[in-house]
């Protein structure tokens, strides 16, 4: 039995071991019919590791010509192949192997599947970079404004938290940068305004940087405006008590009539003028004018202060007044006679009387002898002349008395004053001032 076995399996041995061999080339040829080697295009995106090498230096990098995203051929079986897609591949570019002249980084393409049975072919493998040195500066916010705050009110402050802002990156584009800034908006505010904002870096030309290879401690800011009210009220003064006797309180000066406020608006709108009372005000037995410094400071309402342009302390006067003596002319035809003796005639020496009259200017501007009238008491009066005393009565102020001169004589005499005038004296019948009351 086992010699038939040995006979056929050795009987003819290299014509069985050549159609073992055909077999197999059949087979492969039939395999390599039905799946052919098939080459694909993709394109990637190229993965930038180990950029901190750079930065380690103090340098940054910049990729040139879209060198970043690399196109290659995949080759191999189509029933392999034709199941591949790009994120099948990875392209790596590795800035550690950067050349000396640190230009160029080369990419390594690798399959993440059938990686045996694929050849991938690139046509460029170099990354091209431009490296220049990193930077770090440090700018002010700006904070400005847009639109205008409500009728009266004004910004008193701006203010950006944080205030400043950190900036690193190329020494390029980091020159570029010649202000940075942001924008609030203050449209019809009467309160305080604040928002978060966005950070613009502008360059001297106020173009906007771009930002992308830059590095910023914050890209927004908490902008802030403070905002008043200016307001413009009256100054009035408080002033107490009486002076001395013969005079009076007549006015107060003050070379300020207003003063600018500034402050909270809902303080500023209630407040239509500013009335400041003080123990200085206080005028008892004041002879002559009183002056007072005055610090306004210590008179404002919370949340209210001076204008900048408004001085601090201010000068007040308050104005006493004395009277004064003035004469009028008294024509002595207002002048009435009483108790002539009989058989006497009265004549007066002028034809007016002085009167002294003593009251407060203003009044007295006023004052007229003609609306003065007289009595004169002319009991005892002998023939010739005298001095004697008139009682004063009408709006004379406190004038009450006057002195006149005047010529007693026999009733018919051709008594005459020293102007040439005669009888010119009234009884208290209205007739001449002789000693028979007759005409």
């Amino acid at each position: 039995m086992l010699k038939k076995l040995s006979s056929l399996i050795t009987n003819n041995f290299g014509l069985k071991i050549l159609g073992i061999v055909i077999a197999v080339i059949l087979w492969m040829a039939i395999v390599n019919v039905q799946d052919p080697d098939k080459t694909l295009t993709f394109s990637l995106e190229v993965e930038v590791v180990n950029a901190d090498f750079l930065t380690d230096l103090g340098k940054t990098y910049e990729v040139l010509d879209g060198t970043d995203t690399i196109s290659f051929t995949v080759t191999g079986k189509r029933s392999v192949v034709e199941n591949l897609s790009a994120s099948d591949f990875k392209a790596v570019a590795n800035i550690e192997n950067i050349d000396d002249s640190l230009s160029i980084v080369p990419i390594v393409v690798t399959a993440t599947s059938y990686s045996s049975q694929l050849e991938i072919t690139t046509r460029s493998s170099y990354l091209k970079v431009n490296v220049e040195n990193l930077v770090t500066q440090e700018y002010e916010i700006e904070v400005l404004t847009d639109g205008m705050p409500a009728t009266s009110c004004f910004v008193d402050s701006l203010s950006a938290s944080p205030g400043t802002v950190t900036v690193t990156g190329p020494e390029s584009v980091v020159g570029q940068i010649d202000t940075v800034q942001v924008t609030l908006d203050i449209s019809g505010a009467s309160d305080a305004v604040s928002s978060p904002e966005d950070i613009l870096l502008l360059d001297a030309s106020g173009n906007e940087v771009a930002a992308d290879r830059l590095t910023l401690s914050a890209t927004q800011t908490t902008a802030a405006a403070e905002i008043l009210m200016r307001k413009a009220v009256s100054l009035t003064f408080d002033v107490t008590g009486e002076p001395a006797e013969g005079t009076r309180y007549s006015a107060t000066q003050c070379e300020n009539s207003y003063v600018t406020l500034v402050g909270d608006a809902d303080v500023l709108r209630t407040l239509n003028g500013l009335e400041i009372s003080s123990d200085q005000f206080n005028i008892d037995g004041a002879t002559g004018d009183v002056t007072v410094e005055i610090h306004l400071p210590d008179y404002l309402p919370d949340g209210v202060s001076l204008a900048d342009d408004e001085s601090e302390d201010i000068t007040v006067t308050i104005e006493i007044e004395a009277q004064t003596t003035v004469d009028v002319e008294m024509p002595v035809s207002n002048i009435t006679v009483s108790n002539l003796d009989d058989g006497l005639e009265l004549s007066f020496d002028s034809d007016t009387v002085t009167v002294s009259l003593t009251g407060y200017e203003d009044d007295l501007s006023s004052a007229d002898g003609s609306d003065i009238t007289g009595t004169l008491d002319a009991s005892g009066l002998t023939e010739g002349t005298s001095e004697v005393t008139i009682e004063l009565a009408g709006d004379h102020l406190s004038g009450t008395k006057a002195a006149v001169s005047v010529t007693i004589s026999e009733s018919g005499s051709s008594g005459t004053t020293d102007s040439g005038t005669s009888d010119s004296g009234t009884t208290d019948s209205g007739t001449s001032a002789n000693s028979s009351g007759e005409e």
